[in-house]
């Protein structure tokens, strides 16, 4: 999977796409089928998507990236809001000349896409929302937890949370994967994301999205439930739900073959 550096408002900014590499100042090539933006969770980074990339890169031009102050971007912090993510998103197809692109957000990154699509309508083609929730409630002892790492008055958590049990039981080499990339961003900034995940409210708003969208939740996931994918999907007209057995809240990564077989599904759909 190649990767570069691209300089986006002032940031430098790992980028992670597939095909072939380009010059320095040449942006990846990004003329095959659709153009498929993937926008990753909260202290998280581009590569969390590297089944996603590699799986559609030989028919369409997948490209994840890590936002300012996740793993291999420059920047100390992260933004404040979600809809300072989705600006920054704005900004970053502007760099790349992307005009528009099937979005596909996971979690905080499933956030920002529906703010984006609210606000950039007609930068979107179709959205892909995985463990999402257009409100997120995360309890005050959780939420406490984060702030105590990011002050440094307890260790940096490693746990199962956000696996389903078969991953943990079966396939911890991926629980392992999760935790290697959670500690390239600094606890600081998974701690603001967090904030602002909890902040932002899309309830009223997802109403007037108006194109194709997929909603995909993992079975087990108890950060954003099935029953939030349920909510979403019932407020965009038209859009599918699909919940998957044995995943949680990283289904990109636990179940990828599934996860990748309904967006595929979903691309042919639209024609």
């Amino acid at each position: 999977m190649p990767t570069k550096y691209w300089d986006v408002s002032g940031h430098a900014i790992f980028l992670h796409y597939a095909g072939a590499t380009t010059l320095p100042e040449v942006p990846p090539d990004l003329s095959r089928g659709r153009r498929l933006l993937f926008l990753h969770a909260a202290g998280s980074n581009g590569h969390n998507w590297h089944h996603q990339v590699s799986h559609f890169g030989s028919a369409h031009s997948p490209l994840a990236f890590d936002f300012p102050g996740h793993g291999r971007s420059t920047g100390l912090d992260g933004f404040k809001s979600i809809r300072d993510y989705s600006g920054f998103t704005a900004a970053l197809v502007d760099a790349l000349g992307i005009e528009s692109a099937v979005i596909v957000g996971r979690s905080m990154g499933s956030l920002i896409a529906m703010d984006f699509a609210v606000r950039y309508p007609t930068r979107v083609q179709a959205l892909v929302l995985i463990s999402a929730s257009a409100k997120l409630n995360l309890a005050p002892e959780r939420i406490a937890g984060f702030e105590a790492v990011a002050i440094g008055r307890a260790a940096q958590a490693f746990t199962n949370d956000g696996f389903a049990k078969a991953s943990i039981e079966r396939h911890f080499e991926v629980v392992r994967e999760s935790w290697m990339e959670q500690i390239k961003t600094d606890p600081r900034v998974r701690y603001t994301d967090l904030l602002a995940c909890n902040e932002a409210d899309l309830r009223d708003a997802i109403s007037a999205i108006t194109v194709p969208t997929l909603v995909v939740a993992g079975a087990e996931d108890q950060v954003t439930t099935p029953a939030d994918a349920e909510y979403i999907a019932g407020r965009i007209r038209g859009a599918r739900l699909k919940v998957i057995d044995d995943a949680a809240h990283n289904a990109p990564i636990e179940r990828p073959d599934e996860v990748n077989a309904a967006i595929a599904d979903f691309l042919e759909g639209l024609g």
